[in-house]
């Protein structure tokens, strides 16, 4: 997404949060149908029959195969050991470690070891990251997830619901750690990348809508399986057309109702220049660093437009009358 040449950072955020929820779901088919598919050789292996007593071997339909509850406790277990630890929590348990204090820790090791490394350089070994929002990808990923139990074995509903919600405020907890003491900022110039999330949060409600058909189609039949009212390919065209309309359902609801409570909400700010860049670093002029040249070197603006650096804002001197009205407290000491 960095490489695309998007003019905006929150165009570049949209595009990771697509790509990285693209692939963290194409990789679930993926590893779902492989493990899916090995379970049941396994079973028809050692001959395992099903709760009516038949050879789950001798099934030739896929519906009865995929209704069968040795396959709905072998897929509901498979799922809930990919939803926990591995997916929910372990990789976000070591994430701090990782991101944070192993770079901290070898920074310190190379600017201690190296007395070549001084100054800017050092400061640049020591450089924290920026906070971006594709969190958003992690979570709807893992709301994903828990949307897929209710296909399968509801023993494991509470179990996996559960997990969610422990790792999720673990989760919680780390990333305001990380905003309050490891980020250098976290600034977003638009809500564009929350409204993709809102957007995408539509595919794991879609998910819920062709499990209720899947299982009142169930509830709808007797002890037989696939005794239910729906068989075959209309049952599976079913589940795809309430997973469709709620996605065109959902997104339109988006599109025309909830854009218009966030437009009556957000009313234009009366705000002058003055008032906003004399608590805000980042301006039109600090950012721009031929401006600020400009100001030093051939108008000899006195004291010139400071150059915007994140960490550095404490440097930064105010000259109302060339538009700087910036200047910390720090400063001013």
């Amino acid at each position: 997404a960095k490489k695309a040449g998007f003019w905006y950072e929150d165009q570049v955020h949209r595009s990771y949060t697509v790509f990285y929820n693209a692939a963290l779901v194409l990789n679930l088919i993926l590893d779902i149908m492989l493990q899916t598919y090995l379970s049941y050789l396994q079973m028809v292996g050692v001959g395992v029959h099903t709760a009516d007593g038949q050879l789950l071997g001798a099934m030739t339909n896929f519906q009865d195969i995929f209704e069968s509850y040795p396959m709905q406790k072998s897929l509901g277990k498979l799922l809930f050991k990919y939803c926990w630890p591995c997916t929910f929590f372990v990789p976000f348990l070591f994430e701090p470690v990782i991101a944070q204090l192993l770079p901290a820790h070898i920074a310190r090791i190379l600017v201690g070891s190296n007395p070549r490394i001084r100054g800017e350089m050092a400061e640049k070994a020591f450089e924290l990251g920026e906070m971006e929002p594709g969190r958003y990808a992690d979570c709807i990923f893992n709301v994903i997830l828990v949307t897929c139990i209710p296909f399968i074995s509801p023993a494991y509903m509470a179990m996996t619901f559960g997990a969610l919600i422990v790792s999720h405020v673990y989760l919680y907890s780390y990333d305001r750690v990380k905003v309050l003491r490891y980020v250098c900022k976290y600034q977003w110039s638009s809500p564009e990348v929350h409204n993709l999330a809102q957007k995408l949060f539509s595919i794991p409600v879609a998910i819920l809508a062709g499990a209720l058909v899947f299982k009142a189609n169930q509830e709808s039949g007797g002890k037989e399986l696939g005794s239910g009212v729906l068989k075959g390919r209309v049952l599976w065209c079913s589940i795809l057309a309430a997973f469709v309309l709620h996605l065109i359902i959902h997104n339109l609801m988006l599109e025309f109702v909830w854009k218009r409570f966030e437009e009556a909400e957000g009313d234009e700010s009366t705000e002058k220049y003055e008032t906003c860049a004399k608590r805000t670093a980042a301006t039109h002029f600090s950012t721009n660093p031929v401006h600020c040249l400009r100001s030093k070197f051939i108008l000899e603006h006195k004291p010139p437009q400071a150059i915007y650096a994140v960490g550095k804002e404490h440097f930064m001197v105010a000259n109302p009358q060339i538009g700087s009205h910036y200047q910390s407290k720090a400063a001013k000491k």
